[in-house]
């Protein structure tokens, strides 16, 4: 593989990922949230994936990291409805509109909402890549 396309790679990995995880917390007051932050961090590991191959993310990325990752947001995200159903109230008050804390709770449902599209494309793409190279 060309050197820079694992150098530029390398570069806009991180900065991908940043700019999923903004789009995933702003996501109750701006447009996108949840399956687009998500889906933008999973491209991330996409690009990563065809510039070093799937042998190199492997060992950078542990996919029972992912699958844990996965589970335990999930609990959160039951959690956090229990939460909402039976106690009747927000984990934050609502402040000031078009703020971070605008949203009350709902930061945290795209939060963890974000963290689940993430995975699940992931465990998609890595299927697809696994096989692919088998």
């Amino acid at each position: 593989m060309n050197v820079i396309v694992r150098t530029g790679s390398k570069v806009m990995f991180p900065l991908i990922l940043l700019f999923g995880i903004y789009v995933v917390v702003h996501g109750h007051t701006t447009p996108g949230g949840t399956f687009s932050g998500g889906s933008v961090m999973a491209g991330g590991f996409v690009i990563y994936t065809l510039a070093h191959g799937v042998r190199k993310t492997e060992i950078d990325m542990k996919e029972i990291a992912i699958n844990v990752l996965k589970s335990v947001s999930g609990f959160i995200l039951i959690m956090l409805i229990l939460f909402e159903l039976f106690l009747r109230a927000a984990l934050v008050p609502t402040e000031t509109l078009f703020t971070l804390w605008s949203g009350s709770s709902l930061m945290f449902f795209n939060i963890v909402g974000g963290v689940m599209v993430f995975t699940g494309l992931l465990m998609i793409w890595y299927t697809i890549a696994k096989t692919d190279v088998e």
